[in-house]
């Protein structure tokens, strides 16, 4: 009986140190799979990031709606309904200092790599989608900030 008992008892041991194992296992697993999500998260942000400051375009894409603008040293001129989709912004700056341009709305924060300088036009694309977004220009070190302009896609 002694035997029996203390069989038992080792079996107990041993599952419990195996049962521990496996959380400790599994916890591992689950730690490693969170710190992967974080980490393919974060890279793709910085991809994203990064297609979205590639050299700044100086054609619209075929498949984009063509939205000229022009941008002066004190406004924005440009149509305020869009359609949502593939748009290109064709940004001509008509005026006498280097101005930038950006599209901020629906998850959607734009801007040039480099801001335009006088008489230079650069093409943006970007993806609408319906809601409102909100069109600024500033100066070359983002001083010299023009009234916004409110575009609504639809």
């Amino acid at each position: 009986m002694k035997t029996f008992l203390s069989m038992v008892i080792v079996a107990a041991v041993a599952t419990a140190t195996a049962i521990a194992q496996v959380d400790t296992a599994e916890n591992v697993v689950n730690s490693t799979v969170r710190g992967t999500e974080k980490a393919a998260r974060t890279v793709a942000h910085g991809v994203k990031k990064a297609a979205d400051t590639v050299e700044d375009a100086v054609t619209p894409d075929s498949d984009a709606r063509r939205v000229d603008v022009t941008v002066t040293d004190d406004r924005i001129d440009m149509p305020t309904q869009l359609r949502p989709g593939k748009t290109a912004f064709v940004v001509k700056n008509a005026g006498k200092t280097t101005q930038n341009f950006e599209v901020e709305g629906r998850s959607v924060d734009r801007t040039f790599a480099s801001a335009p300088n006088p008489g230079q036009t650069k093409v943006m694309h970007v993806i609408l989608k319906r809601g409102t977004y909100t069109i600024s220009s500033a100066g070359k070190n983002g001083d010299q900030a023009i009234p916004k302009t409110t575009v609504r896609v639809r």
